[in-house]
């Protein structure tokens, strides 16, 4: 009896182990910037896939509104990412990240939001076992202000995980700006998301934005 109670309470940690999850995240990353006058639409948003060596293995575009693609694209191949973790083996997965150029700031007025936006939602797993997760998705955005009287341009960006709800619960600053990190975690507060899945069920996982602010036209 005591030697099956012994065995039952050695194996029971042993399966909790197995079953927790670490997502997948981004360790470092740097100015996002790309000088571009997006005058309408400009939120990017990406399904990359991550390598259990924490290497980028393809990025797919989800939502596209303009020619940046390619820079976007270049500007996550630099990123340092750290794997997924399930138990203590580290696993291929996906996460979500978002670009978002700031329409530029007309005589005053701010960026207008998106008409008809329509949620970004990443596949679902394969039927066949070959793909266990799928990340974060976004219901909808909001565009970052810019600091009045400024004339600079820059990037913001924010790591947030994402909770089994959908709920942001933390944010963390992957590459700043002096005078407008306020402006971008301000912002993502009015983001929604949908929450990340592993194996069919709601996870915590995470998810970067990167806000780009282009410096106001006219401006001297």
């Amino acid at each position: 009896m005591r030697r099956l109670l012994l065995v039952t309470l050695f194996f029971w940690p042993c399966a909790f182990a197995l079953q927790t999850y670490s997502p997948p995240e981004v360790t470092s990353a740097g100015d996002a910037y790309e000088p571009y006058n997006v005058i309408l639409d400009g939120l990017f948003v990406l399904d990359v896939s991550i390598g259990d060596d924490g290497s980028v293995q393809g990025i797919e575009a989800l939502r596209n509104p303009g020619a940046m693609l390619g820079d976007v694209k270049s500007a996550i191949q630099n990123w340092k990412f750290q794997p997924a973790l399930e138990g203590r083996k580290s696993k291929a997965s996906r996460m979500t990240v978002a670009f978002v150029y700031r329409p530029t700031n007309y005589l005053g007025f701010g960026a207008a939001p998106v008409k008809d936006f329509t949620p970004v939602i990443p596949s679902a797993p394969s039927d066949d076992g070959s793909e266990a997760s799928s990340p974060v998705g976004i219901l909808s955005f909001a565009y970052a202000d810019y600091p009045i009287n400024s004339v600079a341009s820059g990037s913001v960006l924010l790591q947030a995980t994402v909770d089994s709800a959908g709920d942001a619960k933390s944010v963390k600053i992957l590459h700043g700006m002096d005078g407008f990190d306020g402006f971008a975690q301000s912002a993502l507060k009015n983001w929604r998301f949908s929450a990340a899945s592993l194996h069919g069920k709601p996870v915590t996982a995470k998810v970067v934005v990167a806000f780009i602010f282009q410096s106001p036209p006219f401006s001297n």
